[in-house]
């Protein structure tokens, strides 16, 4: 292929064509020249603006800066200080400007005390609101009595007075299971529980049965026929539970022959000195006499025979 000058002179070049494209092109490059000129002035505007706010926070600092040693050295006093005219001159705001700029400086602290008297108030009414023990009642029974807590303790408020002045009667029930079947660990749980009780004087009334313990019968009042002379439902452990009417009272059909309502001697604890322990027996054993006195009477009025149901026997040998 043999080479070939190209003569841009011999080419058929539309001559408006070409004007038109560089006329584009100039003002594009205008545009372009504009736009840079423009953002430099921009630039150039707010650099001064921020130099001139920095000057300005430079003087005002030093102003300040004056004035605090004048008051410091006495020359000027605090009424006649600028500082003290600037803040006068600050005009506070009202109306919804005035709640809007308390909530934009203090919405936390606001927040915070709101949340602080929400739990502090709860904590009030359910302080007020508690339900609190009139009276309490242990149960150390083995067999299922210590699992009708809500029977025993409806049975005791009928006989119970507003003691502490609340507006209603409450009475508590702390059932301690300590059966013969039980492991030691357990067992030595449980006989803590029942020392601890005794420590705080709460429980005078108790429910016992012929397998409690020699050692929980020790504190329990022995010469109750003084108190009730020619009750049949007393004996040495206490105020009897063999009746039909009690079973009927406890929802207890089965209940065990043997059950008894003993009451406590008074003695004071580490806890608890010989005044307060009377003063808890006093009365637990207005309760208690109201019970004797109730239960034995209807029992009496309908010949009551008793219970069939013997306690549990345990092998005494064989658990050994």
């Amino acid at each position: 292929m043999s080479n070939k000058n190209i003569r841009t002179e011999d080419m058929d070049i539309d001559s408006e064509d070409y004007e038109y494209e560089k006329k584009l092109a100039e003002e594009e490059k205008l545009k372009r020249q504009q736009a840079e000129e423009k953002a430099a002035a921009q630039k150039a505007a707010k650099e001064k603006r921020e130099r001139e706010a920095e000057k300005e926070r430079n003087r005002q600092i030093e102003e300040e800066r004056r004035e605090l040693l004048k008051m410091k050295s006495g020359l000027t006093s605090e009424e006649d200080s600028e500082l003290t005219k600037n803040e006068d001159a600050y005009e506070k705001p009202h109306g919804k400007a005035a709640v809007a700029n308390f909530w934009y400086h203090y919405k936390f602290i606001v927040i915070f005390s709101f949340i602080t008297l929400v739990v502090v108030g709860f904590l009030i009414y359910s302080e007020a609101t508690r339900k609190r023990d009139d009276i309490s009642i242990m149960i150390i029974t083995d067999n299922d009595l210590t699992q009708r807590t809500a029977e025993v303790e409806e049975f005791f408020e009928k006989y119970t007075d507003d003691i502490d002045g609340n507006g209603y009667v409450h009475v508590g029930i702390i059932a301690i299971p300590i059966g013969k079947n039980i492991d030691a660990v357990t067992k030595n749980t449980y006989t803590q529980k029942f020392l601890a009780e005794i420590q705080t004087g709460e429980g005078m009334i108790v429910i016992t049965d012929s397998h409690t313990e020699d050692q929980f019968m020790s504190v329990m009042k022995t010469d109750l026929d003084k108190d009730f002379p020619g009750n049949k439902y007393i004996d040495k452990d206490g105020f009897s539970f063999n009746s039909k009417v009690m079973a009927e009272e406890l929802k207890y059909e089965l209940m065990p022959n043997d059950v008894h309502m003993s009451i406590r001697i008074p003695q004071d604890t580490m806890g608890l000195s010989k005044d307060e322990a009377q003063k808890y027996y006093d009365e637990s054993f207005e309760v208690y006499k109201r019970i004797v006195e109730d239960i034995t009477k209807r029992c009496e009025e309908t010949n009551d025979p008793g219970l069939d149901t013997e306690p549990v026997k345990y092998d005494t040998e064989s658990s050994e």
